[in-house]
């Protein structure tokens, strides 16, 4: 079957380089290699069936054949060479097959695709400046393949493009967008907008509320667990950081001032000796709801620990500007389970245990089980309260507050061996009042209940009125004194007679 592949020649044409701040390398030529077998002199190359990429080729490549796949690219600059069946070459054995990968695809909104070799990489710098700017130039090189996906890409903004050393004007990255190469190159590039900028905008980004959602899509689930109370959120960042953000109200985007700013206060981090302790990246946004701003971000270097929030606070202090805004972060805290952590989870654990056996070894000693654990450990009167200058009885003795006079229980269980203790009470009928007794006159008396049960019973039964007659006067008589029944019958028959 015939094979479809592109060829793709470019001229190399020398370039003035300048601050080149964003650079994709196509990653390790190791790495898409199966096995990571690098073929030599006798091996055959085989592509993929489908190539989805632009894979740039060695100036000198020395090998035994090539295997395209049905579609796909390759790139080839103008000193190019390719070597077949060349016996030159060290190799182990006869020769075998070199089987490449499929191409991994890009992001073009992934701050994870491009490396900035300008500065080192930090919480301090937002995300929105991890991918190109809309004045940056961008270079794309290596010799691994290139793939970028233009998912959520609306207008392709940079300062220049430069693609394996040829620098790509902006006629024609149009027009290479719109051809089946550029399809390999860059994906999802339907109704895809050039843009090329040179050095007017204020910040990084033209729009920068608009590019939020887009590149914070590939950045969330890669944000770490912020370690402190309160962490603080600035714009262009898609994670939450711990340390504190200072914003500057201007009037125009004059890079004059922003370095005089910058220097002024890397002049304060010296004077404090902080240069080693935390970072500072200071930077213009341009937002449509909040307008033009210098944002100042500082962070920790090693660990969060507050030195950044204090530092910024003093330089808020200093400059006293109206306008100015600073957000800081709240204490350090630590919400990932450490190890110390899990083992004070378990002592805990052990020691709730302790105390439940114990307590139960002091509320069933019949317990077979239970009844192991020395009895000095559950009981107090064991304990040796001289040592804790504090005294206890050691013969505890715990009653219930019950009428022993009123024969409420006091006759239970005479049948069945168990004999009951004598419980401390007052007794109406002998009028002894027992050291630290207590009458409770709500209790169920239940013998004395039965018999007034019984006599109410009598009365109804005699069809006579009865009445109970007492004074009431509890001041005239004591307290013990008991109340006398008057039968009417019999006194009315004693009135007749003193009568008679």
């Amino acid at each position: 079957s015939a094979s479809v592949m592109i060829w793709l020649v470019w001229i190399l044409i020398p370039i003035q380089l300048g601050q080149a701040t964003k650079w994709y390398d196509g990653g390790v030529a190791l790495n898409q290699w199966v096995d990571g077998y690098i073929p030599c002199a006798k091996d055959l190359v085989v592509f993929p069936e489908y190539y989805p990429a632009v894979l740039p080729f060695p100036e000198k490549l020395t090998i035994k054949g090539l295997v395209f796949p049905k579609n796909g690219a390759i790139l080839l600059s103008d000193e190019s060479s390719i070597t077949f069946g060349s016996s030159d070459g060290v190799c182990e054995g006869e020769g075998r097959k070199a089987l490449l990968k499929p191409p991994k695809t890009s992001k073009w909104f992934d701050p994870g695709t491009w490396t900035d070799k300008s500065r080192k990489s930090s919480l301090s710098v937002p995300d929105l400046e991890r991918i190109p700017c809309d004045d940056e130039q961008v270079i794309v090189k290596g010799y691994g393949p290139w793939a970028f996906d233009l998912e959520n890409v609306e207008h392709l903004r940079l300062g220049q493009l430069i693609l394996g050393g040829s620098s790509i004007s902006k006629y024609y990255l149009e027009q290479l967008l719109k051809r089946d190469l550029g399809k390999f190159l860059f994906h999802n590039s339907q109704d895809v907008e050039v843009e090329y900028y040179r050095g007017e905008l204020c910040g990084c980004h033209k729009d920068f509320d608009q590019l939020m959602e887009p590149v914070c899509h590939n950045v969330q689930e890669q944000c770490e667990t912020p370690h402190c109370l309160a962490p603080v959120g600035y714009l262009g960042s898609c994670c939450l950081i711990c340390g504190g953000v200072l914003s500057l109200p201007m009037d125009n985007c004059s890079d004059k001032a922003r370095r005089n700013i910058v220097d002024s206060i890397k002049k304060l981090i010296i004077e404090h000796d902080l240069e080693h302790q935390i970072d500072l990246h200071a930077e213009f946004v341009s937002s449509k709801q909040f307008g033009n701003f210098l944002q100042a971000v500082v962070t920790d270097r090693q660990g969060y620990s507050e030195k950044s929030v204090e530092f910024l606070q003093h330089l808020l202090n200093l400059r006293n500007n109206s306008g100015s805004h600073l957000k800081v972060s709240g204490r350090p805290y630590n919400p990932n389970v450490s190890f110390a952590s899990v083992v004070l989870i378990l002592l805990c654990l052990a020691l709730v245990g302790v105390v439940s056996v114990i307590i139960l070894a002091h509320f069933m000693p019949e317990n077979p089980y239970l009844n192991r654990i020395p009895q000095w450990i559950h009981d107090p009167r064991r304990w040796r309260w001289r040592l804790m200058t504090l005294r206890l009885r050691r013969n505890l003795l715990f009653n219930r507050f019950e009428n022993i006079g009123a024969g409420g229980g006091s006759h239970e269980g005479e049948g069945s061996g168990v004999v009951r203790l004598g419980i401390m009470a007052y007794d109406p009928e002998s009028g002894e009042v027992r050291e630290r007794a207590f009458d409770n006159p709500m209790f169920e008396q239940g013998a004395a209940i039965a018999e007034a049960a019984g006599e109410a019973q009598e009365t109804e039964d005699s069809g006579a009125p009865k009445m109970e007659t007492g004074d009431l006067d509890a001041s005239s008589v004591q307290d013990e004194q008991e109340l006398t029944e008057i039968n009417l019958e019999s006194f009315g028959a004693v009135n007749d007679e003193e009568a008679e």
